[in-house]
């Protein structure tokens, strides 16, 4: 299969390399219509997130770019001219590639987050279906990479229904979210969220809760600027730092992720405001701080869930031994599905060969027959023995190559055949 990848993810280039290949949706729609332009003949997909940035590229009967050919379109447009312009041989120990069934293999375990920084996370998923979405409004895909991507959908959603790969969780927000405030709570609409701290493992768990439902917010932070930033970011409030307590008479779940060095809620704080509770509610706390925000203490009181990050660490390390035991299966469906992938396409391109000689061949025939019956003088069933014959003939002469042909497209020698065999009779 003539279809190539190359690219740069956060296992090998450090973020200050992924930056200057980093596109936006305007940028990748950019790159596409250049590499229409450059390359009429040679589909492409261009995907590009903040752990990666790629390019598929495939063709059926034209030869593929080099790879330093093809460099200048993993370059973002919007880089300004005064910039020094990106040279490949810099750069070219940070990018990784891939040709033919190992191409496939690796588009595969993308989508089915194989190739993630955290294993089963599905926001790539998502990303490459964009991507892919992208590259079609653009008319930038073809036959092959339709294939290739259609099955890379298939074979993520075979591995999340035949795999716990997705189910276990392994970060420490997603673990705080699923296994544990949605066990308190069966939905978050009608809940109350109350996040003190502005960190990136506040925004992150935030981010989660909004997936699950969460909509009314309220963000304190000691710096007003970044509560207030948080807040309108997630279509939240903001929360004086000194009027917390305030505001956690009201809360059904307080996120706590500040870098305090003593509780910023302590066990008389809350005292001081259970009464005024409604009577029953619960309380769910997640105090992912360390050193610990929330005195322990709290912890022991009425319809109050308390839980620090020692407790999701531990779900999350048995989520990740549960995981990774999933690795092989998924793999081997990985394997499974690239295999038939490439078979599929192979029997394609075959027959288009097979079709495209029998084209060729049958026009040879046709002139010859009409100049030899133009020059000989016989009966309407002499001719048509003589077409009858032709055909044999074509017939007999196709059937070695076509059985080759067939029999190649099961295998991975089948790209090589088709070429050969279209130099040879030049069809």
């Amino acid at each position: 299969m003539p279809i190539r990848v190359i690219g740069l993810t956060n296992r090998i280039a450090p973020i200050e390399v992924r930056e200057q290949f980093s596109f936006n949706a305007v940028g990748v729609e950019d790159a596409l219509a250049r590499w229409r332009q450059a390359f009429p003949e040679v589909e492409a997909t261009l995907a590009s997130t903040c752990n990666r940035t790629e390019l598929y590229f495939a063709a059926e009967r034209s030869e593929l770019p080099s790879y330093e050919d093809v460099f200048p379109f993993l370059i973002p447009s919007r880089r300004s001219t005064s910039t020094p312009k990106l040279q490949f041989a810099e750069y070219q120990t940070y990018f990784q590639h891939f040709d033919e069934l190992n191409a496939i293999k690796h588009l595969f375990s993308v989508a089915s987050s194989l190739d993630s920084m955290i294993l089963g996370e599905p926001q790539i998923l998502s990303q490459l279906k964009r991507a892919y979405e992208i590259a079609v409004k653009l008319n930038s895909t073809g036959p092959i990479l339709n294939t290739a991507f259609q099955t890379a959908f298939k074979t993520a959603k075979r591995i999340s229904v035949e795999t716990e790969i997705f189910r276990r969780r392994v970060s420490v927000p997603s673990v705080a979210v699923v296994d544990f405030v949605l066990n308190i709570f069966e939905r978050l609409e009608d809940k109350t969220t109350l996040l003190l701290g502005a960190g990136e493992m506040a925004e992150e768990t935030l981010k989660y809760l909004v997936d699950y439902g969460a909509r009314t917010i309220s963000v304190a932070n000691r710096s007003a600027e970044k509560a207030q930033n948080l807040a309108d970011t997630w279509g939240g409030t903001r929360v004086e730092w000194n009027a917390r307590m305030d505001a956690l008479v009201d809360a059904d779940l307080a996120i706590c992720a500040t870098g305090a060095t003593e509780p910023i809620i302590s066990y008389e704080d809350y005292l001081g405001i259970e009464r005024k509770r409604k009577s029953g509610r619960p309380l769910f706390i997640l105090d992912l701080a360390v050193p610990r925000n929330v005195d322990a203490q709290i912890g022991e009181r009425p319809n109050v869930y308390l839980y620090s990050v020692d407790d999701l660490e531990a779900v999350c390390s048995h989520n990740k031994e549960l995981r990774d035991k999933e690795i092989p299966k998924a793999a081997k469906i990985v394997d499974e599905e690239a295999q038939k992938c490439m078979a599929d396409v192979n029997v394609r391109k075959s027959i288009d060969a097979i079709r495209a000689l029998r084209n060729s061949w049958n026009d040879v025939k046709q002139a010859e027959l009409e100049r030899l019956l133009n020059r000989i003088e016989c009966d309407d069933h002499t001719k048509e023995e003589i077409r009858y014959s032709f055909d044999r003939l074509v017939n007999k002469l196709l059937h070695s190559p076509t059985v080759s042909l067939r029999d190649a497209s099961q295998g991975e020698g089948e790209t090589k055949l088709v070429d050969a065999l279209r130099k040879l009779f030049r069809f």
